[in-house]
């Protein structure tokens, strides 16, 4: 009897598992027709995205930066460390300007600006017109349609706002002639957005290799702005690295152009002394011709060790500047996104799927 119900739960529980598509197949082929009519529409309206959607091209460059370290020497803490036998090489400190800032640093908003005079070149309307990087994003890049529609709200507020509003000149200037990274104007607000938008920069974090994208609309123009991109963040970090020791430069520059004219004054001065008393000279002459002398040796000796630190503080400078390996440099690919065939294909299957759908809910159980 046991055994017999068993059996019962089994045989509804195998049942209920099952499910018949045969129905959903037969509704699928009866209706084959609308789900191909749904994907040829799917797929019209696909390449009509695509069409309507200007095309963008990435440039992709990796760089390898140097990663500084610099010891602690010199000061308390190292003779600390050798009085308890620990090695002062251990006692590294690591550079400021790590390669996890460099993101960072790229992403800034005056990284952005020192952009906006970057030479540009490229054909609109079959002509070459050469310009700068934010006349070309200012008045030169295409929108998809649905963009402007979307943007007439905004457009409407500004327009009020500027009736009400009282009239700023540095508000309505256009252009990068009168800049300043804290006040902005509203068309360099929206380059310097444009930007951040379309740059990208990663570090990978084992070998600290920096990836920088850049899409554009112009395939050219989007590999300028990639190898530009490594060409400022170098000048950047060699600034940042280089700061000290230049102004190490400056200091010892100075001091030899005043140790070099003391030094030429004393010799001048030691001669001209024994040109007048040559042949008549005293003790007390030759007294004074010696003095001359020992100051002359003594503004040499200032003058020869200033020549050396100038010479060590131009050396430190070399030593600090950054090394940036460029492994792939930002190349005009040649492939551009959205792909029309992608997009018909893609919207295709989309409209297949919405059609399948719509034959099988109508499928009763």
């Amino acid at each position: 009897m046991r055994k017999e119900v068993y059996d019962e739960f089994d045989e509804i529980d195998g049942k209920s598992e099952l499910v018949d598509i045969k129905p959903y197949v037969q509704a699928a082929l009866k209706h084959w027709k609308k789900i191909v009519l749904w994907a040829l529409g799917g797929m019209v309206v696909g390449i009509l995205v695509a069409l309507s959607m200007p095309k963008t091209y990435t440039s992709h460059a990796v760089v390898a930066p140097e990663v500084v370290t610099r010891t602690s020497t010199g000061n308390s803490l190292t003779t600390l460390a050798n009085l308890a036998g620990i090695s002062t090489s251990s006692l590294a400190l690591s550079d400021a300007m790590h390669p996890d800032l460099y993101p960072t640093v790229i992403k800034s908003t005056n990284f952005y600006i020192n952009l906006f005079d970057l030479p540009v070149s490229f054909k609109h309307k079959k002509e070459i017109i050469n310009t700068d990087l934010y006349d070309y994003l200012a008045h030169y890049t295409r929108h998809a349609w649905w963009d402007y529609v979307l943007g007439l709200p905004r457009i409407a507020i500004s327009g009020v706002k500027r009736i009400f509003a009282e009239e700023d000149a540095f508000e309505t200037a256009e252009g990068h002639v009168q800049l300043d990274s804290l006040h902005l104007t509203r068309q360099q607000a929206s380059v310097a957005k444009i930007l951040a938008k379309n740059i990208s920069a990663v570090v990978e974090k084992k070998t600290f290799a920096l990836s920088v994208k850049v899409t554009m609309q112009d395939p050219v123009i989007a590999s300028q702005i990639a190898n530009a991109v490594i060409e400022n963040l170098e000048q950047f970090v060699m600034q940042y690295r280089t700061e000290k020791a230049r102004e190490t430069v400056a200091y010892y520059e100075e001091v030899y152009e005043e140790t070099h004219e003391a030094y030429l004054n004393a010799q001048r001065a030691a001669a001209r002394y024994a040109d007048a008393n040559l042949g008549t000279m005293t003790q007390s002459a030759r007294l004074q011709q010696q003095l001359l002398q020992n100051e002359a040796q003594l503004r040499y000796n200032m003058y020869n060790t200033t020549v050396q630190n100038l010479m060590a503080a131009q050396a430190r400078v070399l030593q600090e500047s950054p090394v940036l390996v460029v492994i792939q440099p930002g190349v005009a690919p040649n492939d551009g996104k959205p792909s029309k065939v992608k997009a018909g294909l893609l919207w295709m299957i989309i409209g297949g799927a919405i059609g399948l759908f719509l034959v099988v809910r109508k499928v009763k159980r």
